[in-house]
């Protein structure tokens, strides 16, 4: 209850009819203890864990996509943060403050298998500690993951690992990362493929995350600083708990071998071909050679089928977030303003960034008209970070594929905020600053 609620021990003493709240604190003491001493050892930790187990606990996916033979082992790791109350201890302050959350807080850190089991959670750290600094620190133990793992293994991270892995792949570790834009508008197209394959994979441990914080709302909140001694113990006992009665994070188990074929064959391409079109023409600087139209002109363009779009995208979470976007682009009558090229069936679109607002990303569409398949969606291309990829593609082009086949099954989301305040706006008096009478 403690776990799963996050309420405070004077709260659950009410509720369970107890004469002092300081019973609960005992018997979550107790329950505690009891795990640290008979259940964890045994059942949860890299020290109670096989090659063997994490061999059972490999996607297929993860598998086919990387290649990955049955003696590799393929782990996840990334980190993940609990908030707690500001501390009156000064040095201790320090090292928990967390510049880039701007709030106090500690630092567990997730290993996990490609279907979500957690093979340990470690820590927590400190919050001036980066992820690369974490995991060097894990890797020094020689008993602990260093002795788990061999030369080959695959190991999965974000761009949070770049500085720690010439040290794992000095250890014969192949290291998959995203990679690094840097000072670039763009990833190129090879480098934009390669992550969309590291991302395919390493999806599964923020899920874990959100679904750790949000079955267990304890390590949600903010929680009491008299809770942090004991607050690596209950990151453990709630992630064994997930392991042992959650579900496991297997996706596109309908259409893994089409999907995986797909995403294959488009990431061995180097070259962008629309790309190179929107370069060579500078469609992004002229105007006068597309048409605009409205959507409702557009009767030729591709309706995929839910099959198709998934294989085309990679997956499913491009079809999540391009309705989103959908929301913003559609006008009051449902369409979208199209711009057309004739000639070579190339549709442009303008999509808004959903971070910066004032940033608007190009797109370009070729497709064969009135063929109703994935092939039909030829080349495509925007300007965002990874808009240049061409295993499966960005959501924003993913928002206008989704459009042309749900037009009429499309519901704006939360559409009740959208005007929420403005009607506090609209009426405000204008003061003139410069008239004394006012």
């Amino acid at each position: 209850m403690k776990l799963r609620t996050g309420n405070s021990d004077e709260l659950l003493a009410s509720i369970l009819g107890l004469e002092y709240h300081q019973l609960v604190s005992e018997y979550v003491t107790s329950v505690k203890t009891a795990f640290e001493k008979k259940v964890l050892p045994s059942y949860f930790g890299i020290y109670s864990t096989t090659r063997e187990i994490i061999q059972s606990r490999t996607s297929e996916v993860a598998k086919k996509i990387l290649d990955a033979s049955n003696e590799q082992l393929i782990i996840i790791c990334d980190g993940t943060y609990i908030r707690h109350q500001k501390s009156s201890n000064n040095i201790y302050q320090k090292k928990s403050y967390s510049g880039q959350k701007k709030t106090p807080l500690c630092k567990p850190f997730t290993i996990c298998t490609t279907d979500g089991y957690v093979i340990d959670m470690v820590g927590p750290f400190n919050a001036n500690l980066n992820d690369a600094s974490i995991m060097k620190k894990i890797m020094s133990d020689k008993n602990g993951l260093s002795k788990l793992l061999k030369p080959g293994d695959i190991v999965v991270v974000d761009r949070g690992f770049r500085d720690i892995v010439n040290d794992l792949e000095g250890k014969g570790l192949n290291v998959l990362m995203p990679a690094l834009k840097g000072n670039r508008a763009q990833l190129d197209t090879t480098e934009a493929n390669k992550s969309r394959v590291v991302t395919k994979v390493r999806w599964v441990v923020e899920s874990v995350h959100g679904i750790i914080k949000q079955k267990y709302r304890l390590l949600d909140h903010k929680v009491d600083n008299k809770i942090l001694p004991n607050i690596g113990s209950l990151c453990r006992i709630a992630c064994f708990l997930n392991n042992k009665y959650g579900r496991r994070l297997l996706s596109d188990t309908n259409n893994t071998d089409a999907i995986i074929t797909h995403l294959k064959t488009k990431s061995d391409m180097t070259v962008n071909n629309m790309a190179q079109l929107v370069e060579e023409n500078g469609w992004i600087r002229k105007k006068t050679i597309f048409k605009n139209i409205s959507s409702n002109d557009l009767l030729d363009f591709p309706e995929l089928t839910q099959d198709d779009l998934h294989i085309f995208f990679g997956g499913s979470y491009q079809l999540k977030q391009s309705i989103c976007y959908l929301a913003e682009l559609q006008n009051p009558d449902g369409s979208i303003n199209i711009e057309y090229l004739k000639e070579n069936e190339i549709l442009r679109i303008h999509i808004k960034s959903r971070h910066i607002n004032k940033k608007t990303y190009h797109i370009f569409i070729r497709y064969i008209p009135n063929q109703n398949n994935y092939a039909s969606i030829t080349d495509h291309y925007c300007t965002c970070p990874n808009g240049n990829r061409t295993a499966g593609c960005c959501s924003h082009i993913a928002a206008v594929i989704y459009y042309a086949r749900y037009i009429s099954r499309i519901i704006k989301p939360a559409e009740i905020l959208t005007n929420i305040f403005d009607c506090f706006v609209d009426n405000l008096t204008v003061i003139n600053e410069n008239s004394d009478e006012d």
